[in-house]
């Protein structure tokens, strides 16, 4: 047997025979991968390969497209919508503790209409939000009213229909306005005499702010202008918008003109001929209106009676006039701090902070880690810590160590992205077209001059 196993197990290529059953010598097997099981097949592969046409969604068609024009008259769309001529019309105003019923019956409608009226309308708009105040005009076989902006409600007895509620769109009338003038004593007094939108105004200096300290470098002889377009109601006529589309100004002979582009994602914001950016990290001054009281540098303290150094500038101002934030940032420090009083800290990057002291109050939302936009209300002026009066004392700081406010260098924004610059130009020349219409020429040239330190 012994001998039998040992011929089972011989290297030998011939068949081994045992107990008269022949075997063929054993091979290694080699498996080099596990064998897997093939997936399933796509049930859409079953199906005969036929082209498929696929309609897409049309585009959202405008309001304008849709929606009615409202009428001066309220008859008029009563003519329009329901083929009757209304009766006179009058005006009513919504009184405190008075809904929509009372006042349809104040109009003279009957219960059976102020029901139905009333029915027609609730899916449209909420009765229960409307403000004392509110101005209907109303005839016997309908009234209107509105709810927001430029959209009126339209509630109109169908002889056929009954009653049946529907939007309008108030008619919008967009003029042009250009103005020039030259400084006296004060560019606001200046401009409002010239005529200029108050609206406009407070863009024009918010986009002139980031090049120009309007309390200490405008001088009398120096010259402005700016485009603007005023948006005003078609029925009534008052304004319901204003948007600047063009500051210029002529400063002691230095030229400073920027547009306002309205392009896709970051291209929009206001840049000179050449596409640079007017906005900048910082602004130079964080309040409006406000003497220079004290500037950077050696000085006397007014309350110690010793010579240091003043590592700020002082502003005075009326106790409660407004702080912005000087730029955007992350607020570092937000409350008391010693002779400073109540005051804040912001990183606007990696480079710069900026620092406000003795407020009055800082602004409720304000805190630590806190994120501000530039021009955000953050406190308001006043007079504590170490104070002889109502200022600001206020810090520009870079690589942590404060430099003068007024004469840093401030870098810009980023130049408008070369896709854009062929769009924007063509903004440009739109803008010295709509200005050669009104018989002026810009004189703030192409290419702005100020170097702004």
């Amino acid at each position: 047997m012994a001998q039998a196993e040992a011929s089972l197990y011989s290297e030998s290529s011939e068949p081994v025979t045992l107990h008269n059953v022949a075997y063929a010598p054993m091979e290694p097997v080699f498996q080099a991968a596990p064998a897997l099981p093939t997936g399933r097949p796509d049930p859409a592969l079953a199906y005969p390969a036929a082209p498929v046409s696929i309609s897409l969604p049309a585009s959202k068609p405008a309001l304008t497209e849709i929606l009615p024009k409202s009428t001066k008259m309220i008859a008029d769309m009563i003519r329009q919508q329901a083929g009757l001529v209304s009766g006179d019309e009058k005006i009513l105003r919504l009184r405190a503790g008075e809904g929509i019923g009372a006042l349809l019956r104040r109009a003279g409608y009957s219960a059976n209409d102020i029901a139905s009226a009333i029915e027609a309308v609730a899916d449209k708009v909420s009765l229960h939000r409307l403000q004392i105040g509110s101005v209907f005009q109303v005839a016997p076989e309908g009234f209107r009213f509105s709810t927001k902006p430029g959209r009126d409600i339209y509630v109109i007895n169908h002889p056929e229909s009954g009653w049946l509620a529907l939007s309008a769109l108030r008619p919008v009338d967009r003029y042009i306005s250009f103005f020039q003038g030259v400084i006296d004593d004060s560019i606001y007094r200046a401009a409002m005499l010239a005529g200029v939108s108050e609206v406009a105004f407070n863009e024009y200096t918010r986009v002139m702010g980031f090049s120009v300290d309007f309390q200490r470098e405008v001088r009398t002889g120096d010259r402005f202008e700016l485009l603007y377009e005023v948006e005003r109601d078609g029925i009534d006529g008052k304004v319901i918008g204003v948007q600047l589309h063009y500051a210029g100004l002529l400063l002691s002979g230095e030229q400073l003109g920027f547009f306002r582009y309205n392009g896709d994602g970051n291209a929009f914001g206001w840049y000179d001929e050449n596409g640079n950016s007017a906005a900048r990290t910082l602004i130079r001054t964080p309040i409006s209106g406000a003497r220079l009281s004290s500037s950077f540098g050696h000085r006397k303290h007014p309350v110690s009676g010793f010579n240091a150094m003043h590592k700020g500038v002082d502003f005075a101002a009326p106790r409660g006039t407004p702080i912005i934030a000087a730029g955007s940032g992350l607020v570092l420090e937000a409350g008391w701090k010693g002779s400073f009083g109540r005051y804040i800290r912001i990183r606007h990057n990696a480079t710069y902070d900026t620092a406000y002291a003795h407020m009055a109050r800082i602004a409720p939302h304000i805190r630590q880690g806190t994120r501000v936009k530039q021009g955000e209300v953050i406190g308001y002026v006043g007079s504590t810590g170490r104070s002889t009066g109502a200022h600001l004392h206020y810090e520009v700081i870079v690589n942590n160590r404060q430099v003068n406010p007024m004469t840093v260098r401030l870098p810009t924004s980023e130049r408008i992205d070369d896709q854009h610059l062929e769009a924007f130009k063509a903004t440009v020349a739109a803008i010295d077209s709509e200005v050669l219409s009104h018989g002026k020429v810009r004189f703030a040239g192409a290419v702005p001059t100020k170097n702004v330190q």
